[in-house]
């Protein structure tokens, strides 16, 4: 009898320390999750011919390969507009058109016989997005994203669309804001079309039903710091990227850097908060691979994303991730000013539809109220927030991503529905 005391104690001791181990290594892995946001980019029908980046950071017991299958659509409405460079203004002139308003311009260049260029933009329809991505990751420190990137132009009528289509849309507007705040009632619903022709004559263009790709891309990350403790993580990684086109618009190699910084608190034994943000810089016009059209010219363009999340286990082998991400993308285009509200921009005139005028074989009856989203869709920054939910069940991972733009920002697009399935390709250690 006198030994059953001192086994009992150390039996005791030895699951008391067992449960404290089990719980750190619960909390362990609340603290090193990965997260995998790779479809978290605005479907904008020029941007995705760009350098778009993922929202990655590697979790520390993430190691093997993995599939990742992603599913985006779209509303891409912008009527169309004409953007006027003038050539060989002098000092004078130039003076006099940098304050005139934008839709003035255009007159103003006629009335002085100045030389113009002009390009061309208008797109329609739901914006499908199908992405297909392997991802390795070695030992925690590094990891590489091959991706590659084809669309579906519809024009929004199958009920699988319905929450990005022109009558939802609409609907949603006149509940909740301003009724036709767009003017898009007067124009036929569910039809579609891209269109951007160049100042060179060249154009491209899609309709409804076509099928075509945009880019192969690449992202290879590293980590340069990680600490943690038993209530904290942080984490510092950087990236290096690359896209090669497989279009007709834009072909041209896009270089990028990132860096990103993710930062993850234990709320309670089973949840955890993350902050994680990343910057890039791409180079749109890099290297040149042949003939395109004249769509993206701003040398360099950065991109922001910044996440605040919750992440909280369910059941045994399960966590649920509820998360905002905002993302910020640097302008296709110069010329723009960045001004609030969209209306400012360097020495270019634009045009809008007016009343009387052919839109797709459709007669317009007024002007597009808001019609300034077409230029900015091009010329500024656009800033998209988005929803995001995750469900993790062992090493498979399904998001699903809802995404909205903000009224003085621009429509590229509207609103943005994605989901995105990522499984382990072999044993995952």
């Amino acid at each position: 009898m006198r030994l059953k005391k001192p086994i009992l104690t150390a039996l005791f001791i030895f699951l008391c320390l067992f449960a404290r181990a089990q719980q750190e290594k619960g909390q362990n892995e609340l603290l090193q999750l990965p997260l995998s946001l790779l479809a978290a980019n605005p479907e904008h029908p020029i941007g995705i011919f760009a350098l778009d980046l993922p929202f990655y950071f590697p979790g520390t017991s993430t190691n093997g390969s993995q599939l990742a299958v992603s599913y985006t659509l779209a509303n891409i409405w912008h009527p169309q507009a004409w953007f006027y460079y003038p050539q060989n203004l002098t000092a004078a002139q130039k003076s006099l058109n940098k304050d005139l308003y934008m839709t003035w311009r255009p007159t103003y260049f006629q009335t002085i016989g100045a030389q113009t260029q002009v390009k061309t933009f208008q797109s329609d329809g739901v914006l499908q997005h199908f992405r297909f991505s392997w991802i390795r990751n070695w030992k925690q420190t590094s990891s590489l994203i091959l991706t590659m990137n084809a669309h579906l132009l519809s024009g929004g009528s199958s009920p699988l669309h319905y929450p990005v289509s022109d009558s939802f849309i609409e609907d949603f507007h006149s509940t909740f804001a301003i009724d036709d705040n767009y003017g898009r009632r007067q124009y036929p619903f569910n039809r579609a079309s891209i269109l951007f022709a160049d100042e060179n004559g060249n154009q491209y263009r899609k309709d409804k039903g076509d099928w075509f790709t945009s880019v192969f891309d690449a992202h290879y990350y590293r980590e340069l710091f990680r600490q943690s403790s038993a209530l904290w993580s942080a984490q510092l990684t950087a990236g290096v990227h690359l896209s090669v086109p497989f279009n007709s618009l834009h072909r041209y190699l896009i270089p990028g850097v990132s860096l990103g910084l993710r930062y993850d608190r234990l709320m309670t034994a089973r949840s955890s908060a993350t902050f994680a943000m990343d910057g890039a810089l791409t180079n749109p016009t890099f290297l040149k691979t042949g003939k395109s059209v004249e769509a993206i010219d701003n040398s360099f363009r950065s991109a922001f994303k910044f996440y605040l999340g919750l992440n909280r286990t369910v059941g045994k082998q399960s966590l649920l991730q509820l998360g905002l991400l905002s993302n910020i993308q640097g302008a296709l285009l110069k010329g723009g000013t960045n001004k609030w509200g969209q209306l400012g921009y360097d020495e270019i005139g634009v045009e809008y539809l007016q009343k009387g005028d052919q839109w797709e074989g459709e007669e317009v009856n007024q002007e597009f109220w808001l019609a300034r989203i077409t230029p900015a869709a091009l010329y500024y920054f656009s800033y998209k927030a988005f929803f995001v939910v995750g469900w993790k069940h062992r090493a498979r991972q399904f998001n699903f991503y809802l995404g909205e733009d903000f009224f003085y920002i621009n429509n590229a697009p509207d609103f943005q529905l994605g989901f995105e399935y990522l499984i382990p390709l072999g044993k995952v250690q």
